[in-house]
């Protein structure tokens, strides 16, 4: 299992965990603009993103989410609340809703989501978020 964090530019954090044993990931909140990040990580770990998750659509976060869905094939979800604020296809997803990724599973709570992902104990080393532009 790993877990990784972007800050961007703004200061919005962006996340990506997966399984490299199961060769699946997950991202959440990506900024538009970082989807590279994004594609060399998964690299990295030697893992295909199979769902993207904006857990909020709103004016302080420009989202690439369906730019990196797009360009992975992965699915991307919102909370079913925002079927009528946009006008672009998503998954849509329930509180509490499982998502099986692989052979492991990951309960959505969206907003809460993020704010247990914020709060998680992570070590250092994979959680330490890295600015835009480093590695």
């Amino acid at each position: 299992m790993f877990f990784r964090q972007l800050l961007a530019k703004d200061a919005t954090l962006s996340y990506f965990f997966g399984c490299g044993s199961c060769h699946v990931g997950v991202v959440v909140d990506p900024v538009l603009g970082d989807e590279l990040w994004f594609l060399e990580e998964a690299a990295k770990q030697d893992v295909k993103i199979t769902h993207v998750i904006d857990t909020h659509v709103h004016a302080d976060h420009f989202s690439g989410g369906r730019a990196l869905a797009e360009k992975t094939g992965a699915v991307y979800c919102l909370h079913e609340a925002n079927a009528g604020r946009v006008k672009y296809p998503f998954e849509p997803l329930k509180d509490k809703q499982r998502i099986d990724v692989a052979t492991s599973s990951s309960t959505c709570c969206i907003p809460q989501a993020i704010r247990r992902i914020r709060s998680a104990s992570w070590s250092p080393t994979s959680a330490a978020p890295r600015r835009h532009g480093s590695s």
